[in-house]
C-alpha cells in the first residue's frame, strides 16, 4: 500500500513539474505583454478630484450596544485534558478578555489615537478608499515617497508606531507616507462588488499617482496581503516602483518548476536548499512542510477562500466570536505552534489595549465579512483569465530591487535560494529572531530601520 502511494505521489509530482514548467515558460514569454497591458489599462486619475478629509467619530450608541452584547456573552466549558490553544482560542482566557473589554477598555481614547494622523477618503474606479497621508520632516532636502500596506486581520493604524519612529529618528529625510485600507477593510467601505488583490493593485497605484504625482517614483513595504500586492505592483509597474520590501513572499508565486524542484529536494535533503541561518532558525521548505501548512495551520484560509459570509455572519453579531477568531490568528501568527499549552497563547506579551483596539475597529466598522471576502475574491477572479492567471508566475524584473525581511515565526517560508530565482534583483535578505507574521505590530523599529536601509541601497 505504501509503495503504491509512493509511486502515485511520484507520478503526480512529475505531472505537476511538467505543468509548472509549461506555465513558467508561458509566463516568461508574456512578461513584456503584461507590462504593456498595465500601461494601457492603468486607472486614470482625475486631478480635479478632491479627497475628502476623514475623521473617525466616537459613536457612543454603538459603543454602548457593544458593551451590552459583551455583558450577555454565553461562554462555553473548556476542556481539561487538552493543552490550552490546542483546539483554538482558550475559552477561559477569552472570558477574561471579554470582561476587560466590556468594563475597562477605553474605546473613546483609542479613537483619539486613531485620529493621530490625517486621513482621507476618495473614490477610485467606483471603489471607496480610505487612507492616511502624512509627511515627516517636510523641510528635509531628501524626499522619499512610500506606500505602506498591511493585510488581514491588520489595520492602517498598525503603522502608526513606525511612522512616529521614522519621523523622530530620520530627521534628514522627508517621508511622504500613504497608508491605504484595502477595499472592504475598515473605512474603505461600503464595498458591494468583487474586488480582488489584482484590482487592489491597480487602485493603489492610482492612489499613489494621485498623491505623489503622475510619474513619481515610490517605494512599497508590504505585509501579509500587502506582500502580494507589493509584488503585483513591482511586476506591473517596474518603471515606477523604486523597490519593494516585504515580510511574507507569497507562496502562490512559487508553484513553478524550479521552486517545486527545491521543495522536492527539501523533502529528502532538507539542509541542502537552506542557508546556515535558515537552518539555525528552524525553517523548512519541503513538500511535506507545504502540505502541513495547508492541512494543519491554515484552516481559516480555506473557510475564507470559499464561504466567508457564513462565518462572517457569526462574527458580525458576536463580539465574543470575533475576539476569539481574530486574536487566535495573532497568537498563531506571532508564535506559531510554540503557544500550545499557554493559557494566553502568548498574547500577554502585547499591550491588551492594542489588541482590543484592533478587535473594536473591526466591530465598529462591521467589516469582518467584507475583509475576509478578499480570500474568496483572490480565487474567484482567476476565472477572469489573463493577465491574472499568469501574473503569479511572472518574475520580478531586475529593474525593481526587492528586500525580504522574514521573522522567525512567519506563517509561511520561502528560502533564499528559491527567492533569488524569482526576484531577479534581490538586494536584501534578512532573517529576524523573536518575531512573527504581524511584524510591524510586534517590531515597528526593526521593520522601519530595515526598510529605510533597503531604500538607501536601492537609491
Amino acid at each position: 500500500m505504501i509503495r503504491k502511494l509512493f509511486i502515485i505521489s511520484i507520478n503526480v509530482l512529475v505531472l505537476a513539474l511538467f505543468w509548472a514548467n509549461y506555465k513558467e515558460q508561458q509566463s516568461n514569454s508574456e512578461s513584456e505583454k503584461i507590462e504593456q497591458w498595465a500601461k494601457n489599462n492603468q486607472i486614470k486619475v482625475d486631478k480635479s478630484t478632491k479627497a475628502q478629509k476623514f475623521t473617525i467619530d466616537f459613536d457612543e450608541k454603538e459603543w454602548n450596544l457593544l458593551k451590552q452584547k459583551l455583558s450577555l456573552t454565553r461562554f462555553f466549558t473548556s476542556l481539561k485534558d487538552v493543552p490550552s490553544f490546542d483546539f483554538g482560542f482558550d475559552p477561559d482566557y477569552a472570558r477574561e478578555l471579554v470582561e476587560y473589554w466590556g468594563n475597562k477598555f477605553d474605546w473613546k481614547s483609542q479613537v483619539e489615537y486613531l485620529n493621530s494622523y490625517p486621513q482621507f477618503r476618495i473614490s477610485i474606479n467606483d471603489t471607496i478608499i480610505h487612507y492616511v497621508h502624512y509627511t515627516t520632516n517636510p523641510t528635509a532636502e531628501k524626499r522619499i515617497n512610500i506606500l505602506l500596506l498591511d493585510g488581514w486581520p491588520g489595520a492602517f493604524f498598525g503603522f502608526y508606531k513606525a511612522i512616529d519612529f521614522m519621523e523622530k529618528n530620520y530627521k534628514d529625510i522627508c517621508f511622504d507616507i500613504v497608508v491605504p485600507s484595502i477595499p472592504g477593510f475598515g473605512y474603505s467601505n461600503p464595498l458591494e462588488k468583487v474586488v480582488d488583490p489584482f484590482d487592489t493593485t491597480l487602485i493603489f497605484d492610482a492612489l499613489a499617482r494621485f498623491v505623489f504625482g503622475e510619474n513619481s517614483q515610490y517605494f512599497v513595504h508590504g505585509e501579509d496581503w500587502g506582500s502580494l500586492i507589493s509584488t503585483f505592483l513591482a511586476k506591473l509597474y517596474p518603471e515606477r516602483i523604486g523597490g519593494i520590501h516585504i515580510t511574507m513572499p507569497p507562496l502562490t508565486s512559487f508553484f513553478d518548476f524550479n521552486s517545486l524542484l527545491y521543495a522536492f529536494a527539501g523533502q529528502f535533503f532538507p539542509n541542502s536548499i537552506l542557508t546556515e541561518q535558515e537552518i539555525k532558525f528552524g525553517f523548512k521548505f519541503s513538500l511535506s512542510e507545504l502540505a502541513s501548512l495547508i492541512i494543519k495551520k491554515t484552516g481559516y484560509f480555506h473557510i475564507q477562500a470559499t464561504k466567508p459570509d457564513s462565518i462572517g455572519a457569526g462574527m458580525s453579531d458576536s463580539p465574543f466570536g470575533l475576539l476569539a477568531y481574530v486574536l487566535e490568528k495573532y497568537s498563531f501568527g506571532s508564535f506559531g505552534m510554540n503557544v500550545v499549552g499557554k493559557k494566553d497563547g502568548g498574547l500577554e506579551k502585547f499591550n491588551r489595549d492594542d489588541l482590543l483596539t484592533i478587535i473594536t475597529y473591526y466591530w465598529m466598522t462591521n467589516c469582518i465579512s467584507s475583509s475576509m471576502r478578499l480570500y474568496r475574491n483572490a480565487f474567484y477572479t482567476l476565472e477572469k483569465g489573463w493577465p491574472r492567471t499568469v501574473l503569479n508566475m511572472k518574475k520580478i524584473s531586475a529593474k525593481v530591487p526587492v528586500g525580504v525581511q522574514v521573522f522567525q515565526h512567519e506563517v509561511s517560508f520561502v528560502p533564499f535560494k528559491v527567492l533569488k530565482n524569482k526576484y531577479l534583483n534581490l538586494s536584501m535578505y534578512n532573517l529576524v529572531e523573536n518575531g512573527g507574521h504581524f511584524s510591524n505590530f510586534e517590531n515597528p523599529e526593526k521593520i522601519s530601520n530595515n526598510f529605510i536601509e533597503f531604500i538607501n541601497l536601492a537609491l
